[in-house]
């Protein structure tokens, strides 16, 4: 089984489809994982506040190229900042973490597990997985966060001057 699976991050990581094959094959590999009810990935540039999203499973409501000004919050802190993983239970820490709350509880989300992309020592960009409370665990953060390691080539690559 790991056979495979390097072999078909080989070929996404080989693709001419830069950065799309790597999300897309990153995506199917945590789906599988979480089964998340709503996933994005961001990318970050130290420095700034605002946080691009680079993939979304629900384009319509999250689409992608959209920045969203997560570096000010507790969120972005812990996550971009502090290159920590993030666990929002319930729907207070979910409020407090995120200024579109409202539409991510529309599509019936009151948790999240987020894990930053981290290279070289610095973020560079961060996965949230996020359903129902109560869907997932604190120790989930673990398999998030090292698999969070197979977007560093897709958004090193999406970055200008790559």
């Amino acid at each position: 089984m790991t056979d495979i699976v390097f072999g078909r991050l080989a070929a996404a990581y080989a693709s001419s489809a830069q950065p799309q094959s790597s999300y897309d094959f990153v995506a199917e590999l945590l789906t599988d994982r979480f089964g998340p009810r709503l996933m994005t990935f961001f990318a970050w540039s130290q420095g700034n506040d605002l946080c691009e999203r680079v993939w979304s499973n629900n384009p319509e409501k999250y689409p992608v190229s959209i920045g969203k000004k997560m570096g000010p919050t507790d969120w972005g802190k812990t996550v971009l900042h502090e290159k920590m993983p993030w666990f929002g239970e319930d729907e207070t820490a979910m409020r407090g973490a995120f200024p579109d709350y409202e539409l991510i509880k529309s599509v019936g989300c009151a948790s999240c597990l987020s894990a930053p992309v981290v290279a070289s020592g610095q973020s560079i960009g961060a996965i949230s997985i996020l359903h129902e409370e109560g869907v997932y665990k604190s120790s989930d953060l673990d398999d998030l966060t090292a698999l969070s390691a197979l977007l560093v080539v897709p958004l090193l690559l999406r970055r200008p001057g790559s």
